[in-house]
């Protein structure tokens, strides 16, 4: 079963009619803080979770990459000299000399030891689409390369708009083992759906989201590919190509 932690898809009726228990609470608060601890909702919470544990969920991943190397080898595991290397090879060119040595001289300035401990061989995601709206994602989907690139060059002059002009913004929607994930919070999958099923109760409601990593790469048949397109300035999607391979 593959479960999408931001509709509810594939979460089997039973939880369903379990939250439907505690509907004049989701009705009336917006934020999960604010019940989890109920007695009833914390352990509607943990069998979820669990349940969660023992299928498949949905995570999100954005990105702006060249649409070839997804569907040909899906989310690689790379360490952030790998991932730069990379970019060096096919796109320096488009540089001049003087703009390869800013972005070299930045490159060595931000990527340390401790950078490369918290980034190398790691895929991020999102598990669900709340930080479109916020503009969470507008970094990753406007520049190419993910932060091992793009983060301490996006905005030098000239530099920044030629990191938009290569590869496609996308979305790319995984299915994951959530057992390979690594996350920051106690019962994170439960949490999720349960702030997801307090939006649909209350239009208000916070939908809780969070961060999480894994080191093992997610196969383009497990990829959902959701090209996006968007005014930086207003952060207004438009989806406008959706297929899966």
């Amino acid at each position: 079963m593959i479960i999408d932690l931001e509709n509810l898809n594939g979460l089997p009726q039973k939880f369903i009619q379990r939250l439907n228990q505690f509907d004049d609470i989701f009705t009336r608060f917006r934020f999960l803080e604010d019940y989890e601890d109920f007695a009833g909702i914390s352990l509607v919470i943990r069998d979820i979770n669990t349940y969660c544990l023992e299928n498949n969920i949905i995570g999100y991943h954005y990105t702006k990459v060249i649409d070839s190397d997804i569907l040909k080898n899906g989310i690689i595991i790379r360490t952030g000299k790998e991932i730069r290397n990379d970019f060096v090879n096919r796109h320096f060119h488009l540089f001049t000399i003087e703009e390869q040595n800013q972005i070299m001289s930045c490159w060595k300035k931000r990527f340390g030891e401790k950078d490369t401990e918290h980034r190398d061989s790691r895929i991020f995601f999102n598990f669900t689409k709340k930080a479109l709206p916020i503009g969470g994602a507008d970094l990753l989907l406007n520049y190419y390369g993910g932060e091992q690139v793009y983060f301490p060059i996006y905005d030098l002059p000239s530099i920044g708009d030629k990191l938009k002009g290569i590869g496609t913004s996308m979305i790319l929607k995984c299915v994951l083992n959530p057992n390979d994930l690594n996350t920051f919070f106690e019962y994170p999958w439960g949490k999720i759906i349960v702030s997801s099923y307090n939006r649909l109760k209350n239009p208000n409601a916070h939908v809780w989201d969070q961060d999480g990593y894994q080191k093992i790469g997610v196969n383009p048949e497990n990829i959902e590919i959701i090209k996006y397109e968007s005014t930086f300035a207003n952060n207004h999607p438009q989806f406008i190509n959706s297929f899966s391979y």
